[in-house]
């Protein structure tokens, strides 16, 4: 899923990345996160969640983004449904070069 953040809606200094992912429950099945600031001032995101289908990523997402953002922020949040990976970093502006993402493996050391 990606999102747009309106500028403004976080507070000065959030960390959204690291808040998501602390209060990510494991229903969300979140498995990676990018943040990006737009030129604009907004704040975009593509949430990688390892839901079965696009419904339910649809939700978990959102459902994710509420925990993240102040009370009053999710109806400014502009939402883009589920997409391949290659889809939303374009999206983020990112280019082949930038695509090292976490290992999917298990950290087993």
């Amino acid at each position: 899923m990606t999102a747009t953040v309106p500028a403004g809606t976080l507070p000065g200094g959030t960390d959204l990345d690291r808040r998501i992912s602390e209060l990510a429950a494991p229903e969300d099945q979140l498995e990676h996160i990018h943040v990006a600031a737009a030129p604009d001032g907004s704040t975009r995101l593509a949430l990688f969640l390892g839901q079965a289908d696009g419904a339910r990523t649809e939700e978990a997402a959102a459902r994710l983004l509420a925990r993240a953002l102040p009370p009053a922020a999710g109806a400014s949040v502009d939402w883009a449904p589920a997409t391949s990976l290659l889809s939303a970093m374009e999206r983020l502006g990112l280019g082949p070069h930038d695509k090292e993402l976490p290992s999917q493996e298990a950290d087993t050391q």
